[in-house]
């Protein structure tokens, strides 16, 4: 049922959303759906209790690297990747951006994105006139902009063969410091 919601949501978001397609995908009925969840809302968070624990699966990766702009990829090359490969993930964070769940993963990831920045800039590695922030809005349009791709692909029924890994090779070399 939660796999079904999320297809729904990811697709229509929260609005868009109503429980009697979620049911016939699921294959359940209202009755059901409604005994396990209560409400749409209920659904709905579970759905983002899903996506989120898979994020938080997949970022912790990056936490015992001592090189913050290798950590930096290790993090955005995971969350992004389960975001453009999973249909709860990418539920999960159109829920939250919606405003219909709150969440706090989604601020946790845009603080370690910042931290690993600061660090970087700190120790050289980031290019001197980068700030941090505006290098972390730029990492959160990219991570967004994977999973709105990924959800357009999926809706027209093609296949997407990512190209995020060389999208953010290119991002990250405009931010790495010269180290020659």
């Amino acid at each position: 049922m939660v796999l079904a919601a999320a297809r729904h949501f990811d697709r229509h978001g929260y609005d868009g959303t109503t429980l009697n397609p979620v049911c016939a995908e699921a294959g359940v009925t209202l009755g059901a759906l409604t005994f396990h969840f209560g409400c749409k809302a209920a659904l709905a968070s579970a759905v983002v209790d899903e996506g989120v624990g898979e994020l938080q699966r997949v970022s912790t990766a990056y936490s015992g690297t001592g090189r913050p702009l290798y950590g930096l990829s290790v993090l955005v090359l995971q969350v992004a990747t389960a975001l453009q490969n999973n249909v709860l993930t990418r539920a999960a964070a159109r829920l939250v951006e919606e405003g219909y769940v709150d969440c706090g993963w989604f601020g946790a990831f845009r603080g370690d994105v910042l931290h690993l920045l600061e660090r970087a800039s700190a120790t050289g590695d980031l290019v001197a006139d980068v700030r941090p922030a505006t290098a972390a809005r730029l990492i959160m349009y990219l991570v967004e902009g994977a999973a709105t791709e990924a959800r357009s692909a999926e809706a027209e029924g093609v296949s997407m063969a990512s190209d995020f890994a060389e999208v953010w090779h290119a991002v990250l070399g405009g931010l790495a410091a010269d180290t020659r």
